[in-house]
């Protein structure tokens, strides 16, 4: 003899709010997907939209100093070694050091975006808790370029006061801005002269600008949150 097994339906409208519920969770977990990758994006689409025209269009026609006055990269390039992490992320090195004796630090301020005295370490490669100053480039107030480094993250993190995201904003730098630099109680006022971006391997930026010139640049990794590219801003001592 068959067995019947019967099955009690459930009470009309309880399927229904089940599956109201399931789609309102899909589509709650489908939105906060979709804001994370506009989150990511937008400062990326905004850089090459709106940014990076507008840096590019400044390092071709506002750059102050002709290519027949600008000085051999090799003068500081032959010491330097370009390193990639296993992340990706390039960087450069060396193991120069400078024989004179020279300060162990000195301070940073750009008014502008809210940086004020930041620490810079002398002739160092770390810059997770500082800024860093490149081995064997000039101090402030001497003949050469004095190279700076820093770090940058996605915008909406930016953080003057953060080592780790100080120099996220260094685009919105402009021609005639102020920096400031505090070495052993002596104010030097650099002004911008110009920015442009370059290679993550362009070691050229680390030479001196042009014969006989004060100069100093900030450099940090761009679009910002990303190491595809690498910003350069270039300023004179006043």
């Amino acid at each position: 003899m068959a067995l019947a097994v019967y099955i009690k339906a459930p009470p009309k409208g309880v399927k229904i709010r089940h599956k109201n519920r399931e789609r309102a969770f899909f589509g709650f977990i489908t939105g906060i997907g979709i804001l994370s990758i506009i989150f990511a994006a937008w400062p990326f689409i905004v850089w090459e939209v709106k940014v990076l025209p507008k840096l590019t269009a400044k390092s071709a026609s506002l750059a102050p100093v002709p290519k027949a006055q600008v000085l051999s990269a090799q003068i500081i390039a032959q010491n330097v070694q370009v390193v990639k992490d296993p992340d990706g992320f390039s960087y450069f090195t060396t193991d120069f050091r400078p024989g004179q004796n020279r300060p162990q630090e000195f301070s940073l301020s750009v008014p502008k975006l809210k940086i004020k005295d930041a620490k810079v370490l002398v002739d160092s490669l770390k810059f997770d808790n500082n800024l860093a100053h490149f081995p064997g480039t000039a101090l402030p107030g001497q003949v050469g370029n004095g190279f700076i480094t820093g770090h940058s993250v996605l915008p909406q993190f930016a953080d003057p006061k953060n080592y780790r995201a100080i120099f996220t904003n260094l685009s919105d730098l402009e021609i005639g801005d102020d920096i400031e630099v505090n070495l052993d109680n002596r104010i030097y006022h650099y002004i911008v002269q110009y920015s442009k971006i370059v290679d993550p391997k362009d070691t050229s930026v680390l030479a001196p600008i042009s014969a006989g010139g004060r100069n100093l640049t900030l450099m940090s990794c761009v679009p910002p949150g990303t190491s595809i590219k690498r910003i350069v801003v270039i300023a004179s001592l006043l």
